[in-house]
Formats: C-alpha cells, sequence, structure tokens
C-alpha cells in the first residue's frame, strides 16, 4: 500500500513534466522544484531502499504515460474509451479463457451473488475513467493529476495504520521529499488560478 501511495504521489508530477516535454505546458519555478524533489525522491529510495518500489514506479509510469497518449491522441472522450475497449476485448477473452480451463472462473449461474458483484465491475471501472478522463480533456495534465493526491494519502495511511507495513527512515525521508513536492506544487496551483 505505501509503495502504490510513492506512485501516486509522483504521478501528477510526473504528468507535470511529460507535459512540459510533450505540450511545452509552461513550467514555472516552483513546477521546477516539485519535479527536480521527486526526482531527488526516486533517486534517493532506489540506492537507500533494500527492494526497488518498482509497484510505485509502475503506477506512476503508467499513469503519466496512459494521460499522455490520451491528451495526445485528442478524441472525444467517450470515442476514445470505446477504442481502448475494442482493443481489450481480444486480451480479456483470452485471459477469460484461460481463467476458464483451470477452473477459477467465479463468473457463473452457480453463485448469483458473486456473478452480481463481478459483473457491477465493469461499470464502477468505466464511469470513474470516463470522468477522469473528461477531466483531463478540459483540464491540463498537471491540473488534473492533483485530484489524484487523495488517493495516495488514503493508501499511505491504510498501509501504515491498518495493515501495519514496514515505514523506515528511508522512506521517511523519500517521501518527505515527496509531500514538500506536493505542497510546492498544489501552492503553484493555487496562485496560478
Amino acid at each position: 500500500m505505501i509503495d502504490a501511495s510513492f506512485g501516486y504521489y509522483i504521478f501528477p508530477i510526473l504528468s507535470v513534466l511529460f507535459g512540459f516535454i510533450f505540450f511545452k505546458e509552461k513550467l514555472n519555478k516552483r513546477r521546477i522544484i516539485s519535479i527536480f524533489l521527486v526526482l531527488i525522491s526516486i533517486i534517493y529510495l532506489l540506492f537507500n531502499f533494500k527492494s526497488i518500489p518498482w509497484i510505485g514506479l509502475t503506477v506512476a509510469i503508467t499513469w503519466s504515460t496512459y494521460n499522455l497518449l490520451r491528451k495526445k491522441i485528442n478524441v472525444q472522450t467517450d470515442i476514445g474509451l470505446f477504442i481502448e475497449t475494442i482493443f481489450f476485448v481480444p486480451v480479456a477473452l483470452i485471459l477469460f479463457y484461460f481463467i476458464s480451463q483451470k477452473g477459477l472462473n467465479d463468473f457463473s449461474l452457480s453463485n448469483p451473488n458473486i456473478m452480481f458483484w463481478l459483473f457491477l465491475a465493469g461499470p464502477m471501472t468505466v464511469i470513474p475513467l470516463y470522468l477522469y478522463l473528461r477531466g483531463v480533456e478540459l483540464a491540463g495534465l498537471g491540473t488534473s493529476g492533483m485530484v489524484f493526491f487523495i488517493t495516495p494519502t488514503g493508501q499511505f495511511l491504510l498501509g501504515i495504520f491498518y495493515y501495519n507495513e514496514i515505514f523506515n527512515v528511508h522512506k521517511l525521508i523519500g517521501f518527505i521529499f515527496i509531500w514538500i513536492a506536493v505542497i510546492i506544487y498544489l501552492k503553484d496551483l493555487n496562485q496560478s488560478k
């Protein structure tokens, strides 16, 4: 949970960097400082961590790349989501085939309660994704990513207080860099409005 929160904290600031590199979005002094603090945190954790926070880095890079591609393609939200779904249907069908072959299919009429909850997973994924993509469409990459600071805070608190995950001094130092970057970034967003 803590490693995933690491990724969600750095994702919006990486999106700002991607926005600058690929869309020539403006960077001011505060955003540059935020980007450097995130990079320092990543480098520090890579060298002082017994294991590389792959989950966090994967989350951050994947979401930043996804936002970049969605903004680069520049299609309407509903059409883009439809096209993405068409691309993933073959993959989902292949996975479903292998799951069925191994007898791990919980989506069956023999258990309607689980089938109902699994069926709801589709709309519960698509509706928030649609709303998020619509927000990215209407705002810059940096601004839209600001909402994601809610998720890592919840994950971080759950990881420490509920799941009792290990949070050593090196992680604390890495997170302090990130939290300072986030504060600077949020302050910049509030002053630029």
